[in-house]
């Protein structure tokens, strides 16, 4: 099987399924529009769009959406991808920000559910006003899993030394003032990633697997969730259906709010303001696995399961 392609295919996985292409404000020739670039199977897409909408609710923009391959197949024709009234692009996702930036616009464009080492390995975002990551902090991270298990302050990091944006000595200091240790250990190729986990046995309370399209696929994530039991070494995926795997735990962005700091974002950009939104998520999702949990002897704090935005596997 081939690994997944794209940042948000790895976060999204395995949710892609047949759906119909999400709603639009209307396609009016010369009104004044946002055109959004996205993919309509993939579940997070959707509610990054319902998110987009619900910012520009009130601004009098009109929301259009376009598939990927329409978007393509436009600029093929040579047809540009916004009517005369489009006043920015938003590109949702790595596919469609290449798709949108091949076509040289001349109103901003907004780049959006990205992680940022996949963009900068293969696009130039020179020509993006801004960008909406995926990308989720250290603190968050950190401070999220304080929440749920307040006793365990060891934190092992695989990452792609590739993707890396910070030091080790950096993410340790990021991470210290919260209580935690940080191991990390870098991982270049699939065929590394189970010694690399074996070799924070005993050293390590969580294990947090960051987002890679070429570590993570449908190949490598089953026998790395295999390891992690054996060695009772809890994994931190980066999905609901992570969790589902056999991860103990799925951390990541709430789609809709992502989308909503888009649409802010974009409102700030075509109003001539600075744009005040983060560029990471402000809001994160939990998946809890209770059955791993239960194998390796976990319990999570019950009063952290108030929180909306924790889902509990059973």
């Amino acid at each position: 099987m081939s690994k997944l392609p794209h940042a948000l295919s790895i976060l999204a996985f395995p949710i892609l399924m047949s759906a119909p292409m999400f709603g639009s404000g209307g396609s009016g020739q010369g009104s004044a529009s946002v055109v959004v670039v996205a993919s309509p199977g993939v579940e997070a897409h959707r509610a990054a769009v319902e998110g987009i909408e619900a910012a520009m609710a009130k601004t009098g923009f009109q929301v259009r959406v376009l598939e990927l391959n329409d978007a393509r197949t436009l600029l093929a024709s040579g047809v540009a991808l916004g009517t005369p009234g489009t006043r920015a692009i938003i590109a949702i996702g790595s596919e469609a920000l290449e798709i949108v930036t091949s076509g040289h616009p001349a109103v901003p464009v907004i780049c959006t559910m990205v992680l940022h080492h996949t963009a900068d390995k293969n696009l130039s975002l020179s020509g993006a006003a801004t960008t909406v990551s995926l990308d989720i902090a250290i603190e968050d991270m950190a401070a999220r899993l304080k929440q749920l298990f307040p006793e365990k302050t060891r934190l092992g990091i695989i990452r792609n030394p590739a993707s890396a944006r910070c030091t080790s000595a950096q993410l340790q200091a990021r991470a210290q003032p919260l209580g935690f240790t940080v191991r990390v250990v870098d991982v270049a190729r699939p065929e590394h990633l189970l010694p690399a986990l074996v070799a924070l046995k005993g050293q390590v309370d969580f294990v947090w697997c960051v987002p890679d399209g070429l570590l993570y696929n449908s190949v490598t994530i089953k026998p790395l969730i295999l390891a992690s039991l054996e060695n009772r070494l809890p994994l931190i995926g980066f999905s609901e259906s992570f969790a589902r795997a056999g991860a103990a735990l799925g951390v990541y962005p709430d789609f809709r709010d992502i989308g909503v700091q888009t649409g802010e974002a974009a409102r700030q950009i075509i109003e001539n303001q600075p744009v005040r939104v983060p560029d990471g998520p402000r809001k994160l999702r939990l998946a809890v696995n209770q059955s791993v949990l239960r194998l390796l002897g976990l319990r999570y704090a019950s009063a952290a399961t108030g929180h909306e935005d924790l889902l509990i596997l059973r």
